[in-house]
């Protein structure tokens, strides 16, 4: 599969809106149904293509609010889920042939859909060797169960074997990494998270891998509105360096007219074969994430907003 055959899958072209570089998130499975399918609903009307979720997440309930939406609107939304976590114990399942493919035909039918569009192993089992992982990769996509295959959180050496192994019969492997302009702190990571580095970034590339970023808005950590230093829902921001960015990003948004939280999404997307995982709450927000698309940024603009010089 090459970067071309993975946009075409999710609607991305020449014709096709570029919404379709967001992947819808959200409290799926935590909330009243009818906010899900309002937001599902929006999403779609937009030009959205992609929904993300996981076999993990909130114990099952996640997946079944998005199948039952798919259940009223069959083939309206492309769908990209995770296997191999398991909040309930801490930790992360062993990525046996036989429980990923377990649990892989247990969200296909909670999810209400004939294949998934993209299955990611969510973490990395490093007992096992990439070989053995990439096979069971392969024979999720040669038995059907999904279009095109990677893994999230697997530390660069890990990630590029596999892609070799992927390549070799003409899969390119998706990638999943936290990404955006607000840089974590490593120790603050939960067990098996990982940003992209340099290292992985320029991994990434050689191997051609397109990359989904999640927790790409740093959970609204540039949308402060108040001037405060008071805590987001995740600290794992919190850091002098990333204070000196959303003060950049502060005046450049002021600049364009737009908000700091659009621009830092917008700082995300300008990377080539980059698709933003986003989770809003409301129709407000999302369309906020749609505005990210409408702003052009210089390579001037986005080094600056990183490093704060321009070369």
């Amino acid at each position: 599969m090459t970067n071309q055959t993975l946009t075409d899958l999710i609607g991305i072209g020449e014709d096709a809106p570029d919404v379709t570089r967001l992947v819808l998130g959200g409290p799926f499975g935590t909330e009243p149904l009818g906010e899900s399918f309002a937001r599902l609903d929006h999403f779609a009307e937009v030009g959205g293509r992609l929904v993300e979720t996981a076999h993990s997440y909130k114990g099952g309930a996640a997946q079944a609010a998005i199948g039952s939406w798919n259940a009223e609107h069959p083939g309206a939304l492309r769908v990209m889920t995770k296997i191999g976590h398991d909040p309930a114990s801490k930790g992360d399942i062993p990525l046996d042939r036989a429980l990923v493919l377990e649990h892989l035909d247990a969200s296909i039918a909670a999810l209400n859909v004939d294949a998934a569009d993209i299955v990611l192993y969510h973490t990395d089992d490093p007992d096992r060797t990439v070989r053995e992982l990439a096979d069971t990769l392969l024979e999720i996509v040669s038995s059907g169960r999904a279009r095109h295959v990677g893994a999230s959180n697997w530390q660069p050496d890990r990630f590029a074997q596999l892609a070799t192994l992927l390549a070799a019969d003409g899969q390119t492997a998706i990638a999943s990494y936290q990404y955006g302009l607000a840089a974590p702190a490593p120790e603050r990571l939960r067990p098996g998270n990982l940003a992209a580095d340099g290292d992985v970034l320029a991994m990434l590339e050689h191997a051609k891998s397109p990359l989904f970023a999640w927790s790409s808005q740093a959970g609204g950590y540039f949308s402060r509105t108040d001037g405060a230093d008071t805590p987001t829902r995740s600290t794992i921001f919190e850091s002098d360096e990333n204070a000196r960015r959303r003060e950049r990003c502060r005046t450049l948004a002021a600049n364009l007219g737009t908000e700091p939280g659009i621009l830092a999404l917008a700082w995300t997307l300008h990377r080539p074969a980059t698709w933003a995982a986003i989770g809003p709450r409301t129709a407000e927000q999302l369309d906020g994430s749609v505005a990210a698309l409408g702003l052009t940024l210089s390579d001037e603009d986005v080094r600056w907003l990183e490093t704060g010089t321009a070369s």
